[in-house]
Parts: C-alpha cells; sequence; structure tokens
C-alpha cells in the first residue's frame, strides 16, 4: 500500500497517489492507482470519498442477510432454448407408451387373422414387458459409460426394428419376437430418457419437464385402446397399423435428436463393463417374470413355473454377490444401501403395482362386466388421462417454485390409495365411481412416478445417475409386471369361481373385480409408508450469470 506523501507546494507538484477504491459488481473493493499531477484538495476529495465508499460497504457486509425461501422466478433458467430438442424426447416417450397398450383391443383381431392359439394373447404383452424390465439397468448403465445421445437413437432404433418386424408377421409366434425387440427398445427409450434429461436441465426445473414426460407417456398409455380398436374397426387399416404406426414415429424421434440434442460429456473414468451383471440380470429377471406370468394362465405349466422360478431366484441371488464385487456395477447396490434410494425403490415397487392394472382392469370391467363397447370403454379413460397431464404440471410447477418435493410424493401416493378404495365401492355406481377411481389414480401416479426419479437422483454422484435412474424405472416396472400378474391371477380365480357357482361371465366380472382394487390398495399402503420416511429435501435451483 502506497502512502500520501506531504505536498512540496500547493500546485503543480508531483505527489503519489493513494489507491482508490472503486466498487466492483461482486461487492469487493478493487484497488486502481492513478498517475498524473492532481491538486491536494483532489486528493483529499479523493480520499474522503474513498473512505466513504469503503466504510459503507462494510457495514452493507456486516448486515445480516436473510435467504429468500426459493430464488425469484426470473432468476430460474429458462426452458425456452430446450423446446425443440425436448420435442424429440417427446415423441419418443408417446411412442413408448403407445405401444404398451394399442394392442389391448386388437389382441382378438391379431388371434383371429393369424390362427394363433388363445395362449398366444398372454405372449403378446408379455414379450414387451419381459423385454423392457430385463433391460433398463443395463441400457441405463450403457447411458453412464457412453454419450446418452447415441444409445437413445440406438434403443429407438431397435424399437422401430421390433414395430416393424410385429407388422410384417406371418405368424404369432413371429409377432412375439418382433413385441419383444419392442420391449428391448422400450427398455432403452424409458432409461435414457430420463439420463438426457438430467444432463440437459438443473434439477429444481426437472420437475415441469418431468410432468411433461409423465403426461406424454400416461396420454399415450390410456389412449392406446381407443386408438387400437378405431385402427381394427377402420377399413383398409387392419390389426399391422398397430404396430407400422410407431415406424415413422420413432424415425423422427432420432432425426430430431440427432440434429437438436447436444450434450457436453463430463470425463469419466472407464472402467471394465459388468457383462456378468448384465447377463445375469437380463437371465433372473426374464424366468422369474416367466414364472409369474405362465402359473395363472396356463394349467399345465406348474413345472415350467417352478423351474422358472428356482432358476430365477438363484440367479438373482448370484448377482448380488456379483454385484458388490463389480467396478462398475450394472445395479449400484452400495448406493441403494443410503437411505433415500433405498426408500426411493421400495416406493416405486409398490406404486408401480398400480402402473398397468388401472386402465387395463377397468376396461374389462367396463367392457365384460358393465356392457360397454370398447371404443366406449377407451373414451371413459379420457378423464383419467387428463388427471394424470393436471397432476404432473401441478406438481412440477410446484416443485419448481418451492423445490419441495416430498409432500407432492406423498398426497400423490394417498391419492393411489382412495383411488384404488373408489373402485373397490364401485358397485353401488359403476360409471361413476369407475371414473372418479380412475381420476384419483392417475393423480397419484402423475404426482409420484417421476418425483421418484428425481429424489433419487439427487442423492447419488452425477457419473451415476445413469444408473440410479434405471434401477428406478427397473424396479418400478418389475413391481408393476408382478402386481398385473398377480391380481390378474386372482381376478381369473374369482371369476371362475363366480361362473362355477352359476353366475354368468358379465356378473362375474361385475362382482369379482372390486376385490382386485381392494387388494391393490393394501399394496400401496407400503408406498406411502416409505414416502413418508423420506428425509426431507429441497432441490436447488441454478441462476443465470
Amino acid at each position: 500500500m502506497h502512502h500520501i506523501a506531504e505536498p512540496a507546494a500547493r500546485t503543480g507538484t508531483k505527489v503519489p497517489i493513494r489507491p482508490a477504491t472503486t466498487p466492483r459488481t461482486d461487492g469487493a473493493i478493487r484497488l486502481t492507482h492513478s498517475t498524473g499531477l492532481q491538486p491536494p484538495g483532489a486528493i483529499r476529495r479523493q480520499h474522503r470519498a474513498g473512505k466513504l465508499e469503503e466504510t459503507r460497504r462494510t457495514v452493507t457486509a456486516l448486515k445480516p442477510h436473510r435467504p429468500e425461501p426459493y430464488p425469484p422466478r426470473a432468476h430460474l433458467v429458462s426452458l425456452r432454448p430446450l423446446v425443440v430438442p425436448l420435442s424429440g424426447l417427446l415423441i419418443a416417450q408417446f411412442v413408448a407408451g403407445l405401444s404398451a397398450t394399442i394392442v389391448a383391443t386388437s389382441i382378438p383381431s391379431i388371434l383371429q387373422n393369424l390362427e394363433g392359439p388363445p395362449s398366444h394373447s398372454t405372449w403378446i404383452v408379455a414379450a414387451t414387458i419381459l423385454g423392457n424390465t430385463a433391460t433398463v439397468p443395463i441400457w441405463g448403465k450403457l447411458g453412464d459409460r457412453f454419450n446418452p445421445k447415441g444409445i437413445l437413437q440406438a434403443a429407438l432404433l431397435f424399437f422401430a426394428a421390433g414395430s416393424l418386424v410385429a407388422g410384417l408377421a406371418p405368424n404369432t409366434t413371429q409377432l412375439i419376437v418382433g413385441r419383444a425387440l419392442q420391449g428391448i427398445g422400450l427398455g432403452g427409450v424409458i432409461a435414457l430418457i430420463v439420463i438426457v434429461t438430467a444432463a440437459l436441465v438443473e434439477p429444481r426445473q426437472r420437475g415441469r419437464v418431468n410432468a411433461w414426460l409423465t403426461s406424454m407417456q400416461t396420454t399415450a398409455t390410456l389412449s392406446g385402446p381407443i386408438i387400437g380398436g378405431l385402427i381394427v374397426q377402420t377399413s383398409g387399416l387392419g390389426w399391422q397399423w398397430c404396430f407400422l404406426l410407431s415406424v415413422p414415429a420413432a424415425t423422427v424421434s432420432i432425426l430430431v435428436i440427432a440434429s437438436t440434442l447436444h450434450i457436453v460429456r463430463q470425463p469419466r473414468t472407464r472402467m471394465p463393463a459388468d457383462f456378468a451383471g448384465a447377463g445375469l440380470i437380463a437371465v433372473g429377471v426374464t424366468s422369474l417374470l416367466i414364472c409369474v406370468s405362465v402359473l395363472p394362465t396356463v394349467a399345465d405349466a406348474v413345472p415350467l413355473a417352478v423351474i422358472s422360478g428356482g432358476v430365477g431366484i438363484l440367479t438373482l441371488v448370484a448377482v448380488w454377490f456379483v454385484e458388490l464385487r463389480a467396478a462398475d456395477p450394472i445395479l449400484p447396490l452400495r448406493l441403494l444401501a443410503a437411505r433415500t434410494p433405498l426408500l426411493c425403490i421400495i416406493a416405486a415397487f409398490f406404486a408401480g403395482t398400480t402402473l398397468f392394472g388401472g386402465s387395463v382392469f377397468i376396461t374389462q370391467y367396463l367392457q365384460l362386466g358393465v356392457g360397454l363397447m370398447p371404443v366406449t370403454a377407451g373414451l371413459l379413460l379420457t378423464p383419467m388421462a387428463l388427471g394424470t397431464v393436471g397432476s404432473a404440471f401441478a406438481a412440477g410447477r410446484f416443485i419448481s417454485r418451492t423445490g419441495r418435493v416430498r409432500p407432492v410424493m406423498l398426497v400423490g401416493a394417498i391419492s393411489l390409495f382412495a383411488g384404488n378404495v373408489v373402485l373397490f365401492l364401485m358397485d353401488f355406481s359403476p360409471i361413476v365411481m369407475a371414473v372418479t377411481g380412475t381420476v384419483l389414480l392417475a393423480c397419484g401416479l402423475g404426482a409420484v412416478l417421476q418425483n421418484l426419479t428425481i429424489t433419487a437422483q439427487t442423492t447419488v454422484p452425477f457419473h451415476t445417475v445413469g444408473s440410479m435412474s434405471a434401477s428406478i424405472g427397473f424396479f418400478l416396472a418389475l413391481g408393476g409386471t408382478i402386481g398385473f400378474v398377480v391380481l390378474g391371477s386372482v381376478l381369473t380365480y374369482r371369476v371362475e369361481t363366480l361362473q362355477a357357482g352359476g353366475a354368468s361371465l358379465a356378473g362375474a366380472y361385475f362382482e369379482g373385480m372390486p376385490l382386485l382394487f381392494g387388494l391393490s390398495a393394501l399394496l400401496v399402503l407400503p408406498a406411502i409408508t416409505a414416502i413418508a420416511a423420506l428425509p426431507p429435501i429441497h432441490l436447488r435451483a441454478v441462476t443465470v450469470v
């Protein structure tokens, strides 16, 4: 620090100048030196001004700062530049959701046209679920190790190829193979969309983006039976277009992602690929799901169910030991041992038990129990789609404003329970209670499912976000598959028992269906408990600089 020297004369004398203090935009004090001839009066005025400014800033800095509960909306990063890239993800999400349920109203026409056995009707649906559930963790790990944009495009290619094979199938066996390829690609689409979203959008804004994705997926899932029924009933189209329709849509999604989506790859340490874990997970999950799929539908399948169930259990036990020793595991069991990820997985599994049953079983009830036409029954699911869209956007907006995610999920889980209770009582007014119950289910699903993934993502390192997200999706799909098959077997047993007692098919469905939702309500209780046990989580916001 220079010091002010005594002036030798009153004017025109060179003197060392005290460094002036000038304010900076970041609140610090910046020192600037002036050179040249200045009168002593100017020096004294500069000195006094600098002291006053320094004193003012010191007092201001000592004032206690009271943080805002959340940053103002003007400070949040705008999603407008991401609209076009996100449109490719939304198209992929819509195609994925549509493929899961579009065959629900077209299976009778498929079996009649291809002369397939009745048992193949189960595998036309189960093949996609098996391929999806078994490969979600593998796709998630590939997204962690490599560029998720390229892996997502590869998954869409798998999906388009499977759709083409299924649409051109000359028999039900090839159709089932095509549906399995669709399921493999579908697992990649589900896992990679979450990873790409995490790479593009900061945590607090993910609630809004996931609201769009959830709304798109649910709308496609619920409109699938309606679209499938319209395709089958329209002359000149036929059931083949239930699958061929996905090919151009997947192609458009690939082109949009290739041309507009740009992800900055993070530097990551290369580790040996966990091929053993990937293979064991695929074999174990497939064997276990074959067991629960064939046992309630095929009378002579007990030996197959016992063998596949035993293989599945032994293989999954081996997965536990292999994944704990793997350098870069497919399922991050060490991360899953932490409190928040473990509770999210428990909630995802039990909330997932209502994922497929709501729309499928209600459609059967309205058609077979109440006597409505397929398209009419599908149209009554429209309020369910609107409920999902509304709850997803409301939840995303609340999370974006406050950063609080646990209250949203807790309200959603309670809504799931209430919806199942209403459906359990729908004998009193079938159509009104069915619509009310499905809307409550939809509101719960929209508020819970994607936000479980967001919650788990915030508690793990960035390089494991893909594996963590895929793990949540894996257990969600596993819970949905097991719940669907178990509840379906209960329904089959109940209907057969009532028919054996002299009831008609319509009467058996009308009387037996409510019991199904009573059991489903009990399965939601562990999800409510797990969400309530989550620690308070406040998602951070990124400010524009």
